[in-house]
């Protein structure tokens, strides 16, 4: 199970996110980041949700901790959603 938890894995399971970045051009920003790191493939925001949520997806296995300090170095949080309770 902590495979599925620590990585975002390839295929048809992107990874969702949520992010403290708001406005578009914090968005930009964050999408540049993680579209940076090796495997990533594609990085899609939902602009209908509060807060903010992205999907990564990716042609291999990256662990979550790489987008998360991706998002981290442009001064923004990156959550993996499962790890949130509300």
């Amino acid at each position: 199970m902590e495979i599925l938890l620590d990585n975002v894995i390839p295929e048809d399971h992107p990874r969702t996110f949520t992010t403290n970045a708001s406005d578009h051009k914090d968005v930009i920003k964050v999408k540049q980041a993680v579209m940076a790191l090796e495997g990533v493939e594609s990085i899609e925001f939902l602009d209908v949700v509060f807060p903010k949520q992205f999907k990564v997806s990716v042609s291999k296995m990256i662990e979550v901790r790489f987008v998360e300090e991706a998002v981290n170095e442009v001064g923004f949080n990156a959550i993996p959603r499962e790890f949130l309770s509300f």
